[in-house]
């Protein structure tokens, strides 16, 4: 599309008033909002579970009214994950290793983490850059072009070392998930007592 600045942010204001459904959309969505913000003042616990309940009440009728086609799209996204877990491309493995290396930064800057969590968090970075390190080295051992993922997949030492390097970081982001909502609720329950 060969559209400028102001005809892309034309169209796009011009979007919830194409069609009655998308009219109706943009005001359940405002009203929703409004009611957000409503909440926020007064904090009601039956606003609270009123909403939670319309918001859930609306997705579902979406879901019920397009199930085939967010079917077949849950289906892609599947395939999708499954394809970065299994083969992913550089791009998406280099983030992985930067993740991992920001991470391992701030678990050793953060002064209020346990000790236990310290040395779960090195263990996983650690094993995660070491295999990153290792596969980098592989590539270069092998005169293996990192820009084409057919010939680093074909090499199985190279593909064995991906497949573990990204299991180690799904257990990371699993752990790290875990731990950081285990804190907020007992953070929570500590302010409460």
């Amino acid at each position: 599309m060969d559209l400028s600045f102001i005809d892309k942010l034309l169209t796009f204001l011009k979007l919830p008033f194409e069609s009655f459904l998308n009219i109706e959309i943009f005001l359940i969505f405002i009203i929703l909002y409004i009611f957000l913000l409503y909440n926020e003042k007064r904090c009601n616990k039956k606003v609270k579970l009123t909403l939670i309940s319309l918001i859930i009440f609306f997705f579902a009728c979406l879901v019920f009214y397009f199930q085939e086609d967010i079917i077949s799209v849950l289906s892609e996204i599947i395939k999708t994950i499954m394809r970065c877990f299994y083969f992913p491309n550089i791009v998406f493995y280099i983030l992985t290793a930067i993740i991992s290396l920001i991470i391992l930064i701030y678990t050793n800057l953060k002064s209020n983490l346990t000790k236990l969590n310290k040395i779960i968090t090195y263990t996983f970075t650690i094993i995660h850059l070491f295999l990153f390190t290792n596969f980098i080295s592989l590539a270069i051992t092998n005169n293996t072009s990192l820009t084409n993922t057919a010939n680093i997949y074909q090499h199985d030492n190279m593909f064995v070392i991906v497949l573990f390097s990204q299991i180690i970081f799904i257990l990371l982001i699993i752990y790290k998930l875990i731990y950081h909502f285990c804190y907020i609720r007992h953070s929570k329950l500590k302010n409460i007592k």
